[in-house]
């Protein structure tokens, strides 16, 4: 009975380090070759600049591997990026919708002497976009952290 506890201690410990080797060894890329920025609509990689993500549409933001399955600090940064972004897309989504409607309104009856109805729509649609550009401001500075933790945590040497 001993011998068989020892054998799985002695397993398990195996296992674990194993495990961690692994981790270690994917984690080791050097910072050259591996440190993340942003370039002209894209996050890049490396001093090659290799293309990691197209960042963002209209509607969402693009799934960055990279970042969501890096560490705590990163992943909670990535993950925050990712919903300021939606949200900010659901309120510039809304002020444009605002602003069609405004237009629609107006070209609906063009001799109509009611133009408050089109013109509040279009005034409304100001603060809403003002809204989506705010979130979107956030979900950047977001993003920005993301990519600092990101590269803090890569080894600086060969």
């Amino acid at each position: 009975m001993q011998h068989l506890l020892r054998y799985l201690l002695i397993a398990t410990l195996a296992a674990t380090q194993t495990a961690r080797l692994a981790h270690g060894q994917a984690t080791q890329c050097p910072y050259d070759a591996c440190a993340l920025r942003l370039h002209r609509g894209s996050l890049v990689q490396g001093m090659g600049a290799t293309r990691v993500a197209r960042l963002c549409g209209w509607f969402s933001a693009a799934r960055i591997d990279v970042l969501a399955t890096a560490g705590d600090s990163t992943r909670r940064h990535y993950l925050a990026f990712r919903d300021q972004y939606h949200r900010g897309a659901m309120w510039r989504t809304a002020g444009l919708a605002l602003v069609m409607a405004s237009a629609i309104v107006t070209l609906s009856d063009p001799r109509s002497n009611h133009y408050y109805v089109p013109v509040g729509l279009a005034v409304l649609s100001l603060p809403v976009s003002s809204a989506g550009r705010s979130r979107e401001v956030e979900a950047w500075d977001q993003l920005q952290q993301a990519i600092w933790f990101y590269n803090r945590d890569l080894p600086k040497g060969p």
